[in-house]
């Protein structure tokens, strides 16, 4: 079993096992595509930073071993991965629109990373097979701090080097970036907040080599010591050491067993499981795990578990597809498109969702969230129903101004700040007999706008499993959004936007504007 963890310790610091990558952030890098940028599918270069994440099930640590999965190899050639070396950027407090004169104030350390993938030739949508296998994100050896280095300014000089079984084979500096280590933390901290212990990467150089199973690879980033690994084949290599974990929470409440649907909610300055409960009038109250019973409006709802790796589904439902066939460049119909959110992007049922000043078209879907209960590794279709704990309903804000031809779609799209509400109940999987003959329903200010049912779903939920689980391996906690029928529409500051899913809930969010979030 990978490592499922949710944090490494380097004492002093706690990671926290959320790292982001940006893509072609190096100028040679985006040069040796020369006017493929401008060309099908891109059509022009990158204007935001094309981040991607590596969830918890890449995280690996030093001297552990890497495994080369065949399918890394085509055409018969022998199977290789790329090992981009890049420097990562401890994150020491919470940093949310942060200026790039006072970004490195919020970078606590500085550690290696290598950013492992399958070599792929195209940019356009994010392929997860190739870039989330397990242990494809080694950290490590430790993080230093910032202040180690003579002056701040060092972070954008740094050598860099490669070897591959003792031989020097690449080597650079963490110069020649379009965005140095400030300008790029203040772009990514305008739409999104990054956590103490996130790591975000200032990206990979051009040219990263490429290794085989039975290679060993130690990157050195000056100062900063020397983060190792052996690659062996998959099918031989032995199973992995999982890395130690340190959760700060159960992933599912407690009481999830016993306790049916459940909430979590704060309350009196404490965090609780809480279950339905009706009046004497009939009036909708809540039982809180101590006993006591509150109205529904006197907590603050929290997303219903606590949430490990996001996968979203993206063109799920053909009516979806229809829908924004004008805007498509490039369709496959090779493999599901699924991409990934971070845990910043959540909130729970009756909070608000941000939008943007000077944004054109914002729009709500209501998804069917799949809410995994038990570890899946190469699940196949017939069983994979049995590694279900639960569902709950989705709201996945886009805003579709924002959307590049890089990673299609882009985080600045789809993982902004309270863009996606989860809730308001944790549904155990044995309430819902068929999870794939349920009614959605999205009300706008009381007007209904969008209808389907989960039976149109392109990919059902044990084909999504078996091929997520055919790469990844998916943890308690893992949450996949299964994608929205067709019915989207434009909403507004002021708007009350209802998803609703028969026999999981209504989930009720707000819309506001720039000034409630002091910005």
């Amino acid at each position: 079993m990978p490592a499922a963890c949710l944090a490494f310790d380097f004492a002093p610091y706690r990671l926290s096992g959320v790292v982001y990558g940006v893509l072609l952030n190096h100028r040679p890098a985006l040069a040796a595509l020369g006017e493929q940028v401008h060309a099908a599918p891109y059509k022009a270069p990158p204007q935001a930073p094309v981040l991607y994440l590596k969830p918890r099930n890449t995280l690996a640590g030093h001297a552990d071993v890497v495994r080369v999965p065949a399918t890394a190899g085509e055409l018969g050639e022998p199977a290789e991965l790329e090992v981009g070396a890049a420097l990562g950027l401890v994150i020491g407090r919470s940093a949310c629109r942060v200026s790039a004169a006072e970004a490195l104030d919020f970078i606590a350390g500085l550690t290696i990373v290598a950013d492992i993938s399958v070599p792929h030739a195209s940019f356009y949508r994010p392929s997860l097979r190739q870039k989330v296998r397990d242990g494809f994100c080694p950290i490590g050896p430790q993080v230093t701090a910032l202040s180690a280095l003579a002056e701040p300014a060092a972070l954008d000089r740094l050598a860099v080097k490669v070897w591959v079984d003792g031989a020097l084979v690449h080597q650079t500096t963490t110069g020649e970036r379009l965005r140095g280590a400030a300008r790029l933390l203040a772009d990514v901290t305008e739409f999104m907040t990054l956590q103490p212990g996130d790591v975000l990467m200032l990206g990979v150089s051009h040219g990263a080599p490429k290794v085989r199973a039975g290679q060993t690879v130690a990157i050195e980033i000056e100062g900063l010591g020397r983060l190792e690994n052996r690659f062996e084949a998959e099918a031989a290599a032995a199973e992995p050491t999982p890395v130690e974990l340190q959760p700060a929470a159960p992933v599912l409440p407690a009481a999830a067993a016993s306790a049916g649907r459940h909430a979590r909610v704060a309350f009196g300055g404490a965090i609780h499981t809480a279950t339905p409960h009706s009046g004497p009038a009939g009036e909708a109250l809540l039982r809180l795990d101590d006993g006591r019973v509150v109205p529904e409006d006197a907590v603050q709802w929290l997303v219903p578990f606590e949430p490990g790796t996001v996968l979203a589904l993206g063109l799920n439902y053909a009516d979806h597809v229809k829908e924004l066939a004008k805007e498509l460049t490039v369709t496959s119909k090779d493999e599901p498109l699924v991409f990934l959110k971070g845990p910043g992007a959540l909130i729970g049922h009756r909070a608000q969702t941000r939008r943007p000043a000077g944004v054109q078209f914002m729009h709500y879907e209501c998804e069917l969230a799949v809410v995994i209960g038990r570890p899946a590794r190469h699940v196949k279709r017939a069983d994979a129903m049995a590694h279900v704990a639960g569902y709950t309903v989705a709201n996945d804000y886009a805003i579709r101004d924002y959307l590049e031809n890089w990673y299609r779609p882009n985080l600045r799209v789809k993982n902004r700040d309270t863009g996606t509400v989860l809730g308001p109940w944790f549904v155990p999987a044995a309430e819902v007999p068929d999870p794939h003959a349920l009614s959605l329903r999205t009300w706008v200010n009381g007007a209904l706008r969008q209808q389907g049912t989960t039976a149109n779903m392109v990919n059902d939920i044990p084909a999504l499993i078996e091929y997520l689980s055919s790469f990844m391996t998916l943890l308690p906690g893992d949450v996949i959004l299964t994608g929205t029928p067709e019915g989207v529409v434009n909403v507004n500051v002021g708007d009350e936007v209802v998803t609703e899913i028969d026999g999981l809930g209504r989930l009720v969010n707000t819309l506001v504007g720039d000034d409630v979030f002091g910005r």
